[in-house]
């Protein structure tokens, strides 16, 4: 793709912007983004949840052809993305917007020849897919690899580019194999891969996978400084302990409550906490109180592999939703990717993840909208001497004397900010703040005393002195 300007690119971003209802790119960052991008170089991006990174790709097709002077939607973006139900949502949304989109999996059963043949006209300039439809359906890749298509295709975007690295030796394999799309399409198609949370290590490791050509480095710490974090050590089965608030605050403030996750590293866990809440909600399960057990009622609701395609939209949905019924969602890894809900306040670890990214990225659900937001981990001694619990994992669970925010983020271009006050940074730094507020008190008040003493000891000049 011929280089532009940087002053065309802008120009563009703009009218790109109100064609698609976005605001304007107002980051320094998503504007680099876009400008490698069209100019036509890989680009890696690690950016926080609810930084925009959707805006950087979306627009892509819409700007190359207002750079180029194309017709309207003749250019097309190959997305690949873990999760069948994040695709949907962006489908839909798209759609929504006038853009037509599409997603190719391997249970769309009604895809036919004639839905290929609309993907190589390019009726779609949006194609949203997985690495096993793109490595592995010969069907599939016929239609990607006709002339036709591949003039069209201006990019090919790896959306949770952090699950190269997570994934591909034994679960989805495909993963791993993503750098053969270097050979699949031709060199004017650049890559770009986007993820929230990847250590320096990590961004190398995946670069490499997918053989990326020198990209453009687009990074920042994924700190959100609006999350306060908190690790508690539970000693019994912690039912109690931790849900039995939370289902008494559910009764209370019923749909006013806030949205919270909570994370479970297996079906059996969710299962337990789900009728746990069943249980000890009884008739308030359901909003209005006594309705039926479905998912359009339900306050809580569980979110695993189990469940189905159409279930899972449902739950996504609902709890994206802002006047949604469901305030709590008890779930395993794959609700946390990609979920747009800003006003998610709390989310709970049941029991530790088995590495530190894949702890960031999962408490990156909460307070997209910038306000104020809870991470609660929970652990045991049991669960953190799992064999396949990483060190550092470990060490941040049984910290007790640093900063949680310095050990989370010290491998993540981390630098402290100092608009987050202690009280709001951690439950270690609230201990540390409160004992000083509480010293400067104690202090405060000696003095005050110890002043308002000497005054009654003074005897003044006019005063009259007394004997006791």
């Amino acid at each position: 793709m011929a280089s532009r300007t940087g002053g065309n690119v802008r120009t563009a971003i703009k009218a790109c912007a109100q064609r698609l209802s976005y605001r304007e790119a107002k980051k320094e960052q998503q504007e680099a983004i876009i400008k490698f991008v069209v100019e036509g170089q890989d680009v890696f991006v690690c950016l926080p949840t609810g930084f925009g990174k959707s805006m950087c790709f979306l627009c892509i097709p819409v700007l190359v052809d207002i750079i180029t002077g194309k017709s309207s939607a003749w250019s097309v973006i190959v997305i690949v993305s873990p999760l069948v139900a994040l695709m949907n949502d962006q489908v839909t949304t798209l759609n929504k917007k006038g853009l037509n989109a599409v997603s190719i999996v391997a249970d769309n059963t009604h895809h036919s020849g004639d839905d290929q043949s609309a993907v190589v006209r390019g009726d779609f300039q949006y194609i949203f897919t997985t690495p096993e439809i793109l490595l592995c359906s010969k069907d599939w890749i016929n239609v990607f690899q006709s002339p036709s298509f591949v003039e069209r295709l201006v990019g090919v975007i790896i959306d949770e580019a952090h699950c190269v690295k997570k994934w591909g030796s034994d679960f989805r394999k495909e993963y791993s194999k993503l750098g053969e799309l270097r050979g699949f399409f031709p060199p004017k198609v650049h890559i770009m891969a986007l993820t929230a949370t990847a250590s320096a290590a990590s961004r190398k490791e995946i670069i490499k996978v997918l053989g990326m050509l020198k990209p453009h480095m687009i990074i920042r710490c994924p700190n959100k400084p609006n999350i306060k974090l908190v690790v508690e050590e539970m000693r019994d089965d912690g039912l109690d302990e931790v849900m039995k608030p939370l289902v008494e605050e559910l009764k209370r403030k019923r749909t006013d409550m806030d949205k919270t996750i909570i994370f479970c590293r297996s079906y059996k866990d969710c299962a337990s906490l789900y009728f746990y809440c069943k249980d000890e909600l009884k008739d308030s399960f359901t909003d209005p109180p006594g309705y039926p057990n479905v998912s359009k009622f339900r306050m809580v609701d569980m979110f695993s592999a189990c469940n189905s395609s159409v279930i899972k939209n449902q739950i996504v949905a609902s709890f994206s939703s802002p006047n949604s019924r469901l305030r709590i969602v008890i779930a395993t890894v794959a609700f946390g990717m990609g979920i747009d809900c800003p006003n998610i306040r709390q989310v709970i670890h049941w029991s530790p993840p088995s590495d530190i990214e894949a702890y960031i990225q999962e408490i990156g659900r909460a307070g997209r909208d910038g306000k104020m937001a809870y991470a609660t981990l929970l652990y045991s001694k049991k669960n953190i001497s799992l064999p396949f619990m990483d060190s550092s994992m470990v060490v941040y669970c049984r910290n007790n004397n640093t900063c949680r925010r310095d050990l989370l983020f010290r491998d993540f271009d981390y630098t402290r900010d100092e608009d987050i006050t202690g009280c709001n940074c951690c439950d270690l730094c609230t201990m540390i703040c409160l004992f000083s507020n509480t010293s400067a008190f104690l202090n405060s008040s000696k003095t005050e005393f110890k002043s308002r003493t000497d005054e009654r000891d003074v005897c003044h000049p006019d005063s009259i002195c007394m004997p006791v």
